[in-house]
């Protein structure tokens, strides 16, 4: 059976959005009308937001309101090709695309699923330099499959189930994670304010040095063994081999450069929100190397430090939030670190055997999570083959 395609503008109304104007206090103060920021794009119902704006600011702005069940698309920023749905009327800033379906035509529900696995092809879309975006444009131009609307619905039904079990996976590993966390200062204390009056050392007393790789221009094809990390590969505090790219041919590594069994990795550049994100690895392929935005911990003796108390110190709110004032850069959209800084930066250094016992209780739970990670796993790919089932016609 022939799947008859549209556009999504031609059963869409489409629009974005405005900031308005800041030095007017009469634009914020008091407002009651929720105003979305493309930051904000990170789960699939919006349901609260940070930021409220006034009737006034709306009718001298070009922020408009936007209807209860509209689909949001970030155009850029850091939430760039997110999705999420409003569930209450609001205004958005003018980085986000709002989408509103006839719903004769198209269901919600389908479409904020077809978006979501749209999310490769709209990056590739992007175009500009130090923030690259969407543009509304491109948005309006996908062709949209559309079966009959009860197809549509058994699709999005089908999707949110397994959605819907990924989503437990995921949350049970996130509250072993908050346990680790909860134990980490329940053992040390908070680790700024050092309330147990542990030793305070600087970072380069503990750690010889912070190795990197080369910044090298990856093909889509290349008969290389080797990969090189993406920075993604540690953003969320997890380390993921898979968050890699080929080598070109002839590529030839700095054996340092090769990440392995035990390495603990820090991006020293990304975004505000991501930058000093840190992760340890339980285990790799061996043909893993590291690019230049991520860094490697050398340390040559280890009788001062374990690197499992180093992983959950760095990966602690409050340290991070430490972290982040060291980071640099006019770009508002990217950060650096630099060594100096980082070597300079104080730190909590507990008694090697408590930090011993630490270590041995993260083992424990990183071995549970690692079970809930492969059932994840095994989850995720389970969504992406019926993502794409679905919309090619044969689910």
């Amino acid at each position: 059976m022939t799947i008859p395609v549209q556009k999504l503008s031609t059963f869409c109304k489409t629009g974005s959005g405005g900031t308005p104007s800041r030095s007017n206090n009469n634009f914020f103060e008091n407002g009651t009308i929720p105003w979305v920021k493309s930051g904000e794009l990170k789960n699939r119902y919006i349901t609260e937001i940070e930021e409220y704006i006034t009737d006034l600011a709306i009718e001298k702005s070009s922020a408009k309101l936007v209807a209860k069940g509209s689909l949001l698309i970030a155009m850029y920023g850091a939430t760039v090709g997110e999705v999420s749905q409003l569930t209450f009327d609001a205004t958005t800033n003018q980085a986000i695309c709002n989408i509103l379906p006839d719903e004769n035509i198209c269901d919600v529900n389908y479409l904020y699923r077809f978006l979501e696995a749209s999310k490769p092809y709209l990056l590739s879309r992007r175009v500009g330099g130090g923030q690259p975006n969407i543009s509304q444009g491109i948005i309006k131009d996908l062709e949209i499959p559309l079966p009959p609307l009860s197809e549509q619905r058994r699709i999005a039904s089908i999707l949110d189930k397994v959605d819907e079990l990924r989503q437990k996976r995921q949350q049970a590993i996130a509250k072993l994670d908050q346990l680790l966390q909860a134990t980490f200062i329940d053992m040390f204390g908070d680790p700024v304010s050092n309330p147990k009056g542990w030793n305070i050392v600087k970072v380069g007393n503990i750690v010889d040095e912070f190795i990197g790789g080369k910044n090298v221009e990856c093909p889509d094809e290349s008969d290389s063994p080797y990969k090189i990390l993406k920075v993604s590969a540690v953003t969320s505090k997890v380390y993921k081999s898979s968050e890699s790219k080929i080598a070109p041919n002839g590529f030839v590594p700095n054996n340092l450069a090769i990440v392995k069994k035990g390495d603990l990795l820090f991006s020293r550049a990304n975004t505000t929100e991501l930058v000093a994100a840190t992760a340890y690895i339980w285990q790799t392929p061996d043909n893993i190397v590291l690019p230049d935005k991520l860094w490697k911990f050398s340390i040559s003796d280890e009788a001062k430090v374990n690197k499992l108390y180093l992983w959950d110190l760095f990966k602690n709110t409050e340290f991070r939030n430490e972290l982040s004032k060291l980071s640099s850069g006019t770009s508002g959209s990217m950060k650096n670190i630099s060594k100096g800084k980082l070597n300079e930066l104080k730190m909590p250094l507990p008694p090697k055997e408590l930090q011993e016992k630490f270590a041995e209780i993260s083992t424990k739970l990183w071995s549970e999570i690692e079970i809930y990670k492969q059932s994840s796993d095994t989850l995720e790919k389970l969504f992406k083959s019926i993502q794409n089932k679905a919309f090619s016609g044969t689910l």
